[in-house]
C-alpha cells in the first residue's frame, strides 16, 4: 500500500466503530512508531498473536481471576477490547506488531499494575510502559503524560506524581510485558499473576472509588 492509500485506510477506520480495532496499525505505519531494535526481536512470540476474546466467558471466570477481573475493568469503563477485523495486509499488521500488541494489552496492563483510567492513574500506567524501555516514542510519552496531567488534573497532582513514581518502580521489577502472551494467564488467579510479574500489592485500584 502506498502512504496515500493508508492513510485513506485509516480514516475509513476511524469512521467505522467496527473498525476500531485496525486504527492502532495503520496509525503506527503512518507514523513509523517502531520498539527499539532489541524489543523488536523479542515480539515473534507476540507478532501475529491477537486472539478474539469471549468476554462473556471471562466474565463467569471466579471473581479475583485476571480475566474476571479484566473484564469487570472494561464494562465499570465502558471500554472494548482492541480487536483487529483481518482486514488489513498481514505484513502490515506484523510490521506494526509493537503498537498493535501494546493497543490489545493496555487494559490489561492497568488492571496488572493497579492504575484506574483517571488522569493520575493514566500518569501510572504510562510511567510504567516509559520505564519498560520499550521504545523512545513511550519513554518521552511516560513523562509527557506527568506534564500533560498539571492542565487536566492540577487539583490531583499530588496523586499524579505517586502514580508516576509507583509506575516507574513497578517497571524496574517485572519483566517486558509487551513481550508476553498476557492472554493465556487469563484464567488464572489475579494475585498469582501478579506476583510472578513481580507486581505483587498493586491493589484494586484499576476500578474506580465508589
Amino acid at each position: 500500500m502506498t502512504r496515500l492509500e493508508v492513510f485513506r485506510e485509516f480514516r475509513a477506520a476511524m469512521a467505522d466503530p467496527e473498525r476500531l480495532g485496525d486504527v492502532p496499525a495503520l496509525k503506527s505505519e503512518l507514523g513509523g512508531t517502531r520498539a527499539y531494535p532489541e524489543i523488536e526481536a523479542q515480539l515473534d512470540g507476540v507478532r501475529g498473536f491477537h486472539p478474539t476474546l469471549d468476554l462473556e466467558a471471562l466474565a463467569r471466570l471466579p471473581a479475583g481471576t485476571f480475566g474476571h477481573e479484566y473484564v469487570r475493568f472494561l464494562r465499570v469503563n465502558e471500554l472494548k477490547p482492541i480487536v483487529l477485523t483481518g482486514a488489513l495486509d498481514p505484513e502490515l499488521v506484523a510490521r506494526n506488531a509493537f503498537v498493535v500488541r501494546y493497543g490489545i494489552i493496555h487494559d490489561m496492563v492497568h488492571v496488572l499494575t493497579g492504575f484506574d483510567t483517571s488522569w493520575p492513574g493514566e500518569v501510572g500506567v504510562w510511567a510504567f510502559v516509559g520505564a519498560q524501555r520499550w521504545s523512545r516514542t513511550f519513554r518521552v510519552a511516560g513523562v509527557a503524560a506527568l506534564l500533560v496531567a498539571l492542565f487536566f488534573s492540577p487539583l490531583r497532582l499530588g496523586r499524579a506524581w505517586a502514580s508516576f513514581r509507583r509506575g516507574r518502580a513497578m517497571a524496574r521489577r517485572a519483566p517486558l510485558l509487551i513481550t508476553l502472551r498476557l492472554e493465556d494467564m487469563l484464567e488464572r488467579d489475579l494475585e498469582e499473576v501478579r506476583a510472578e510479574l513481580g507486581l505483587a500489592g498493586a491493589g484494586p485500584g484499576y476500578l474506580p472509588s465508589a
